[in-house]
């Protein structure tokens, strides 16, 4: 594959990151799930803007880090391929271990004591300072780094299942769309089952991992893997578009009256979140056969409209992974500013939701170019 042909990869990266910056700024703003600023709770929210946000962010997570995995399997397959197993996990170590030591050392206490003293007044102090860094809990500490910490375990488990995987993948037939969905049905059983004993919002804290989720997650690295080493990105094309986004449309539209189905017009969707209940065995196939959707239809879409590059779209997406590591600095600080700025919270969402993706990326574009980082990021 050209590099031509991969710039569609490079800009569905660039999206999925400002998918990622708009996620947490609707939970900083009400949707339900963990963030360092909460300025509005979902209780606090009347029906229309509690439903947008959570549907918001709902949709965001069933297929968004889903698909950052794929692309991370493909990529890591092809790193195996070029440049051999020897060399990989050094790389690994430095591209995902260095930034994870530098989010939980130095980008999580910066942000912890600029946002406490803009919104508590706090002094920025030596003693200050200290206190903070006496009080470091690495797993606490990780935030989104989470995604960085899971890539860094696949990435060395990859290594002692490539020879295998590639002996299967030359048995394997490429399965048709129904064959897909057949499979994101199954994927959607596993989690329901996770979730009977680890509902959604179980952490696991040692390394802040969302192990509700990491079925999915699994899945979509390694088929990121198969992906590369049986050469289906070079039949993408066949992504038929006029299939796969009516039939995400149409999940979309499902969304809302699932949500009202389990309860969410009273506010109390705890019966999708897990446990033994139908709830929460239809929203978990209903998100795995969306995140497969959204994936074929993402890929598609960009692959056919949106393979090129620009000055600008290049600059975006080699500053994609430092936007991803530094934007959670760059959004609670810009938001904590807005504090005092009385809206409704959906008002506030949307006004900032712009400025706060131009305000990362350029932040992450100057970061990425400092001494020390450049070779990392």
């Amino acid at each position: 594959m050209t590099e031509r042909r991969l710039n569609y990869i490079d800009n569905i990266r660039i999206f999925l990151t400002a998918v990622v910056i708009l996620n947490h700024l609707s939970i900083t703003y009400g949707a339900p799930g963990g963030w360092y600023y909460n300025e509005f709770e979902v209780s606090q929210l009347k029906l229309i803007p509690m439903a947008t946000l959570v549907l918001f962010a709902a949709g965001n997570q069933a297929y968004s880090m889903g698909l950052f995995f794929l692309l991370s399997g493909f990529f890591s397959a092809k790193s195996i391929s070029n440049n051999g197993v020897q060399s990989y996990l050094p790389q690994r170590l430095i591209r995902l271990g260095i930034p994870i030591l530098l989010y939980v050392y130095l980008i999580s206490p910066i942000l912890r004591i600029t946002f406490r003293n803009i919104t508590y007044n706090i002094p920025m102090n030596l003693g200050e300072i200290l206190n903070i860094y006496m009080q470091i809990n690495f797993g606490y500490e990780l935030g989104p780094m989470w995604f960085i910490m899971l890539l860094l375990i696949f990435s060395f488990i990859l290594p002692f299942l490539i020879k295998s995987i590639r002996r299967f993948s030359s048995q394997l037939r490429i399965p048709g769309r129904y064959g897909f969905l057949l499979a994101a049905v199954f994927i959607g059983l596993l989690t329901f089952l996770i979730r009977i004993y680890l509902p959604i919002g179980y952490v696991f804290q040692p390394l802040n991992l969302q192990l509700p989720h990491v079925i999915q997650y699994i899945f979509m690295f390694f088929a990121g893997v198969f992906v590369y080493l049986v050469n289906w990105h070079e039949r993408v094309q066949s992504i038929s578009v006029k299939f796969w986004l009516p039939f995400t449309i149409g999940l979309i539209i499902i969304m809302p009256i699932l949500f009202i189905l389990v309860g969410g017009a009273s506010g109390n969707v705890n019966s999708a979140l897990g446990g033994v209940t139908w709830q929460s065995l239809a929203f978990s196939i209903w998100e795995q056969v969306y995140c497969l959707s959204m994936s074929a239809t993402i890929i598609s879409l960009f692959y056919n409209y949106l393979n090129k590059n620009t000055e600008l779209s290049r600059e975006l997406a080699a500053s994609s992974y430092a936007t991803y590591i530094f934007h959670p600095l760059v959004l609670v600080i810009f938001t904590a500013l807005f504090q005092n700025f009385r809206m409704q919270p959906l008002a506030k969402f949307a006004l900032l939701a712009a400025p706060t993706i131009i305000l990362c990326f350029f932040a992450a574009s100057l970061l990425r170019r400092l001494p020390g980082l450049k070779t990392i990021l």
